[in-house]
């Protein structure tokens, strides 16, 4: 790949962030792969299963987990239909206000988180085994630069 050149060379910055692009990008889809194969779940519906798991009282409104997973309304009402029909979540209306709904994982729904966590959490591990200690410490301290930089903030 060519980078943008600045005084005669490449630009360092650009190269870096090019780089870490495609390796999020591969490891995103290598973790998409192996949670479809495993758990017959797309990584973005685990990401859903357990943003409502983490919800204060298991549950959570359709807007503030749109809001949280910084995806559509519309984009999250289809998902959250599939993984109603897969028995995986419920959803209910708001007996204050039925045109709002929450949505909380069922028993299935929680035992299938359970384990997909389980060994999400191994595949990090072994994809991310180069990395120790200090490499691990200042790379998590750089991307917490990123992330706080002015108008490039994000939420937990």
């Amino acid at each position: 790949m060519k980078y943008a050149k600045i005084d005669g060379g490449p630009c360092q910055k650009t190269k870096l962030m090019s780089r870490m692009i495609g390796n999020s990008f591969r490891l995103t889809q290598e973790l998409d792969r192996r949670m479809k194969h495993a758990f017959s779940l797309s990584l973005a519906q685990y990401e859903v299963l357990l943003a409502i798991d983490c919800a204060e009282g298991g549950q959570i409104t359709m807007s503030n987990l749109s809001r949280k997973l910084n995806v559509s309304n519309a984009n999250m009402t289809g998902m959250t239909s599939r993984l109603q029909t897969s028995g995986l979540l419920e959803k209910k209306s708001l007996p204050t206000d039925r045109r709002i709904y929450s949505v909380a994982l069922t028993d299935e729904g929680k035992s299938r988180l359970s384990d997909a966590v389980e060994k999400h959490n191994i595949w990090i591990k072994e994809l991310m085994s180069f990395a120790e200690g200090e490499e691990v410490e200042l790379m998590n301290s750089f991307l917490e630069k990123m992330e706080n930089q002015a108008g490039f903030v994000f939420e937990e």
